[in-house]
């Protein structure tokens, strides 16, 4: 994390990044006693559902340590053994674990599709990157990524590695993948608003993501939904910070634990959990992920040493992830 600046009044951060661009807002930081502070704007967005992109990752990685926990899986199986599905791999198929600490060679897109998804992301284009690409194409996708795959465990942020190891994991549990989430890590939590859903009326419709320039993007929707799929609320983002931080239900506390521990070491500043991007130490330790859509950004980040915590939404892109470094850096309390 780099060295924060001077954080000033948070309602005066807060209105700076609203007034940035033209396009809702949701922020909720949490202080060192426990209460939490929500912001909107509009107003109403502090309720808005967003999608939340690769904090899906996250979700991901915490339902795996839940399964680790409980004896479903076993973290060091080989992924085809558990998913039950031989892929052609240049070298030995990823463990579950190489799949959640971003270790299977896989890369973060198809290649096929990476100048899509880029125009998409940068507003060039207002068309689905993913528009005509099937389960079964998707699978061709999968297997010829698998044949270049060489990670000799070097790290290698693959979004079609986590999206693997969440069908793996629903197929060691004979459950569809969205329902385990559910089942296993969202309902135990309280998390009631989080799903892959995007309904076209009503309370649970998604803040519609946009450009820079304010047109509006398309949902994501693709055959990863373990990597970015997922939509979220600050209040459910929050019931999560506060599991990490104080205690969790009896039903998920081992898994987040283990989902939170080292499992791998990026460098002498950064490790991985599964899933989890762990910082600092002490009373800095941070546990986080970011993630964004075609037209999104979250970003999640919790203090357990000093309580703190940070969660924001936004239906563009904006600087939020800078806004929670500087937060968590300051001595506002």
């Amino acid at each position: 994390m780099r060295p924060a600046e001077p954080f000033g009044d948070t309602q005066a951060e807060l209105s700076a990044l609203a007034a940035s661009a033209d396009a809702d807002l949701a922020v909720a930081v949490r202080g060192s006693d426990g209460a939490w502070t929500r912001y909107g704007s509009p107003d109403a967005a502090r309720a808005s559902r967003f999608e939340i992109g690769s904090v899906s990752k996250a979700l991901t990685g915490s339902l795996f340590g839940v399964l680790i926990a409980s004896g479903d899986v076993d973290p060091d199986a080989p992924v085809d053994e558990i998913h039950g599905e031989r892929l052609p791999w240049r070298d030995a198929a990823p463990t579950l674990r190489d799949l959640a600490t971003h270790r299977s060679g896989l890369p973060n897109t198809p290649r096929a599709l990476f100048l899509r998804e880029m125009a998409t992301a940068l507003g060039f284009s207002r068309r689905d990157p993913w528009r005509g690409v099937t389960a079964g194409a998707y699978r061709e996708h999968l297997n010829a990524a698998a044949r270049r795959a060489r990670s000799r465990g070097r790290f290698g942020y693959s979004s079609m590695g986590v999206g693997l190891l969440g069908d793996a994991l629903a197929a060691a549990t004979g459950l569809a993948f969205e329902e385990l989430v559910r089942t296993r890590l969202l309902h135990p939590l309280g998390m009631t608003r989080t799903g892959l859903d995007r309904p076209t009326t009503g309370d649970d419709v998604v803040a519609r993501p946009t450009s820079p320039k304010g047109a509006a993007l398309p949902y994501l929707k693709d055959e990863m939904p373990a990597a970015g799929m997922y939509a979220s609320t600050i209040g459910d983002l929050q019931r999560l910070a506060d599991a990490l931080i104080d205690t969790a239900p009896a039903g998920v506390a081992e898994g987040l634990r283990v989902a939170t521990t080292v499992h791998h070491h990026l460098d002498e500043k950064a490790q991985l959990g599964l899933c989890w991007f762990l910082t600092g130490s002490g009373s800095t330790r941070e546990i986080s992920h970011s993630g964004g859509t075609w037209g999104s950004q979250a970003q999640f980040s919790v203090q357990p040493a000093t309580g703190r915590a940070v969660v924001a939404l936004t239906a563009t892109h904006r600087r939020i992830d800078t806004f929670a470094a500087r937060y968590l850096a300051s001595d506002a309390r």
